[in-house]
């Protein structure tokens, strides 16, 4: 009964600690969203609108956005990009990254090609891609691909490579065939690099999707950036600059509660829990 009645009692303590720290959690940022809003409010009130807007003036032209309509067709637009651009990126971006990292020939022959695109910014490619591709939606989500393909290329390459040596001798100790291995072992395993590479590629569509809308396709977010911009209107700027910002941690996240939906196992493995 003793032993029970400790159990209990450190059950109890340990619900306590994780609700206080979830509390304390919640009251630090909602300090910090005030104190950095409030802080903003002040300070813009008392300099050249032009320069520098506040939060309830860049309220004010969000709520404008929406009401016009201008905002959502904007966003439409710019979601049917990232879905085409992403979607490519991802079919060509994993079995390039397991093809990589599984044949010696391959590596050889891409492998300084990727490193080298990886690096280079999209930026410094559209000249090239409006060249080829000229001013429209095609050229949009040419450079979403390009920036979210190399990403998903490198990390689907380091989950294969970062496989236990273990872990495939076994399965092969097994006599278990190419696609029992590749179904069973690989992709599993490699799972994790892969999901890490969809968020880092995601991230990067959100941008790659701004700079094309802004020197290529002119429609999108990108165009009332550049349509704002011109004309010094720096609240409406700034309510596009925020909806962008929504728009990439909306993106990531969902992709992260996916892979928790479906991986939930490598939750557990981790040393430091959310």
């Amino acid at each position: 009964m003793i032993g029970t009645g400790m159990v209990v009692r450190r059950l109890s303590f340990a619900t306590f600690s994780r609700g206080a720290m979830f509390t304390r959690f919640w009251f630090v940022r909602l300090m910090s969203l005030f104190v950095v809003f409030g802080g903003w409010e002040l300070v813009g009130s008392r300099v050249n609108p032009i320069f520098l807007s506040t939060p309830t003036r860049i309220t004010a032209a969000l709520i404008d956005l929406i009401r016009s309509g201008r905002l959502m067709e904007a966003l439409q637009l710019s979601l049917l990009g990232i879905a085409l651009g992403f979607a490519g990126a991802i079919a060509v971006g994993v079995p390039l990254g397991i093809l990589m990292a599984r044949n010696r020939i391959v590596q050889a022959a891409l492998e300084h090609y990727v490193n080298a695109l990886f690096v280079t910014p999209r930026v410094a490619l559209i000249p090239l891609l409006l060249i080829w591709f000229g001013i429209g939606f095609q050229a949009q989500v040419v450079v979403i691909f390009l920036s979210a393909v190399f990403p998903i290329i490198v990390n689907s390459y380091a989950g294969v490579r970062n496989i236990s040596g273990d872990l495939v001798e076994t399965a092969r100790s097994f006599s278990a065939n190419e696609r029992q291995l590749f179904t069973k072992i690989i992709l599993p395993a490699s799972l994790p690099f892969i999901m890490a590479g969809f968020r880092l590629g995601i991230g990067q569509a959100v941008i790659g999707m701004v700079v094309a809308q802004m020197f290529l396709a002119l429609s999108g977010l990108g165009k009332l950036l550049v349509t704002y911009g011109d004309f010094f209107k720096t609240d409406y700027v700034f309510a596009v600059v925020i909806v962008i910002g929504a728009l990439g941690v909306a993106l990531v996240r969902s992709v992260e509660l996916l892979e928790r939906r479906f991986f939930s196992w490598k939750e557990s493995e981790r040393a430091f829990q959310e």
